[in-house]
């Protein structure tokens, strides 16, 4: 496939690693399928419950036969120009990894660590940061990202690894108990520790989907709740949806 960076025209070998669960988003699959047809981007799928041993077996597949591979998943939103930008800024940079800007289900969160930080939280960054073209970081994701397969040819095994937290378990950490260790937090690590750069291109944004409840509200206006918070409240509706107990209350008049 081709991709032109200012005057310079590349050929290069470009293919797609996924992972995907035996079930998966109609909208990720169709926006996916319309961003790789344009550059002619071949996908290469393995379906499974472990994630990254799926995303392994893809790459181990794929790298002796491509210069580049995008690395995404089930649950991503983006279109052909977003592979377009971010294939430009590692031409013009000579990063070996690229992810653009992603948010976390949920609760919004950028999901990358900037450079010199460390462990999970909000940093405040000036808006000049999201002014660059690029930017050197510790972590990233897997929802769109482009790597080098001559950086992962020289990355050792094994690419992914799991840790469980201080007390062995996979929740929260006690305090004074060592965090646990995602395979994709490892991944980065193991990246960066063998010489692989990676950066963020804060100028590309890529979608994250996830489902939310829709309720009916007082006025009979939609009510959205994330299926995380209707959990968290006991599996309860928003207090603003009809035939909430708080609407109950709200609705029954004093008597006289």
């Amino acid at each position: 496939m081709r991709f032109t960076v200012g005057n310079v025209e590349h050929d290069l070998r470009v293919e797609a690693a996924c992972s995907y669960p035996r079930l998966a988003f109609t909208d990720n699959l169709f926006a996916m399928f319309q961003a790789f047809l344009p550059h002619g981007i071949k996908p290469t799928r393995f379906v499974g419950a472990f994630w990254d041993q799926c995303l392994d077996r893809v790459l181990l597949d794929l790298v002796d036969r491509t210069d580049w591979i995008v690395v995404t998943d089930y649950d991503s939103v983006f279109e052909a120009d977003t592979i377009q930008r971010l294939m430009a800024v590692a031409l013009a940079t000579g990063y070996d990894a690229v992810a653009p800007l992603q948010a976390k289900r949920d609760n919004g969160a950028p999901m990358f660590t900037p450079a010199g930080h460390s462990g999970i939280g909000m940093v405040e960054l000036p808006n000049s940061y999201f002014e660059a073209l690029v930017q050197p970081v510790e972590t990233a994701h897997f929802g769109c990202t482009i790597l080098r397969s001559a950086a992962l040819k020289r990355l050792p095994a094994p690419w992914f690894q799991s840790t469980p937290n201080g007390s062995g378990h996979w929740g929260d950490a006690a305090e004074g108990e060592a965090d646990r260790v995602d395979a994709d937090i490892y991944f980065w690590r193991h990246w960066r520790a063998n010489g692989n750069t990676l950066g963020i291109a804060p100028q590309v944004a890529i979608g994250h989907a996830e489902l939310q409840i829709t309720w009916p509200g007082r006025d009979l206006k939609p009510v959205y709740q994330y299926p995380a918070d209707y959990w968290a409240q006991g599996g309860r509706r928003p207090a603003k949806a009809w035939g909430s107990i708080e609407h109950a209350e709200a609705s029954t008049c004093p008597s006289k």
